[in-house]
């Protein structure tokens, strides 16, 4: 392994982490790990401790694997890519069992204080006012992503000629030919499918609003929708530049470490972007949705994780732990879009695997 891919490979690991050891501290605050507890519950001097040491819990884990994979390396660096493969599982497996003993955690110091939070019934629901209302970014915005592969499909077919017969791209060699050449613009391809499957996912998500506060629900609702949409276009468009320039690479010849620059320079841009939206949400109270059929934490299977309610009609609801959406898994249309996203994940997957 190359040191500039050795320096990607151990920046996405400390990233991974750092989300990881983060991610308790987003979402709705009256929801510890899955257990609901009651207003007064958050200046709790036991709630904020349960937080801190899942994340010190969780960063100190992460400390000790990247540690071990660093001495691994050392030794044996040609096995560094199955290294940091292996340390990031290993990761969110810790996680998991941080998850688990702070949910425990949780549960007991509500039984203690004999917290008791009544599950509301009365809501008021829409499931078509965010449409109505410009939730989302409109599909035509994604036309910048098919120009971008429209001109690298354009600039491959004029300069066919002028491409070698064998293509290099980092430590791997390829045969010319049409699959090798346009593969990566199935990747694009894919990827505008998945990520416009996602804004439409965002658009279809319920809007339970407050009784009391209608509108103000309402609006505070529109802009979480609004803001995920526009960070999932941005995302998506820095994504199929980045193949597009990787494509470029291999095609044309471009020699030094633009391949190297422009992957760091994505990873970064991704993930200075999901911290500041997480920031922004957080800062202006944008996070603290209250979906009320899906505040019981009965309906939380999995460590909480796994949102499953029958009784409950949307597919799409907000997802408690923090960032976005999950879906209804009692729902058959929900089993259907985690199947779909499952599907087009692993393609993805495969074929980069194929074209490697």
């Amino acid at each position: 392994m190359t040191q500039e891919t050795m320096i990607m490979m151990s920046s996405s690991y400390l990233m991974f982490a750092l989300m990881l050891s983060l991610q308790v501290y987003i979402g709705l605050r009256t929801m510890l790990f899955g257990i609901l507890l009651p207003e007064e519950a958050l200046q709790d001097t036991a709630v904020r401790a349960i937080r801190r040491n899942y994340a010190l819990l969780t960063s100190g884990i992460a400390v000790v694997i990247g540690g071990a994979s660093l001495l691994w390396i050392r030794h044996q660096p040609e096995q560094s890519f199955l290294c940091w493969t292996i340390a990031i599982l290993l990761l969110m497996i810790a996680s998991s069992f941080a998850v688990w003993i702070s949910r425990k955690s949780a549960q007991r110091l509500k039984a203690a204080r004999g917290w008791q939070v009544v599950a509301q019934s009365k809501r008021t629901a829409s499931l078509v006012v965010g449409r109505t209302h410009g939730s989302v970014l409109s599909y035509w915005w994604y036309l910048a992503h098919v120009a971008v592969i429209a001109l690298c499909i354009f600039f491959a077919i004029a300069r066919w000629d002028a491409i070698p017969q064998w293509l290099h791209l980092g430590v791997y060699d390829f045969y010319k030919s049409v699959w090798t050449v346009f593969m990566l613009n199935i990747l694009q391809a894919l990827n505008i499918v998945f990520f416009v499957g996602f804004n439409l996912i965002i658009s279809r998500a319920r809007t339970s609003l407050d009784p009391q506060d209608r509108e103000g629900s309402l609006q505070k609702q529109l802009k979480h929708k609004k803001i995920h949409s526009i960070l999932i276009w941005g995302a998506s468009l820095l994504i199929v530049v980045f193949l597009g320039v990787t494509q470029a690479i291999a095609l044309y010849g471009w020699q030094g470490n633009l391949l190297f620059h422009s992957g760091m320079s994505l990873w970064v841009a991704l993930f200075l972007a999901l911290i500041g939206v997480m920031l922004y949400l957080r800062i202006k109270g944008i996070d603290q949705l209250r979906d009320v059929p899906s505040l019981d934490e009965r309906h939380w299977k999995w460590l909480g994780g796994i949102y499953v309610n029958p009784e409950d009609s949307a597919v799409i609801v907000p997802n408690i732990h923090g960032f976005g959406w999950t879906i209804n898994m009692a729902n058959p249309i929900g089993k259907i879009i985690a199947a779909a996203t499952i599907a087009v994940s692993v393609l993805v997957i495969l074929v980069f695997v194929y074209f490697l």
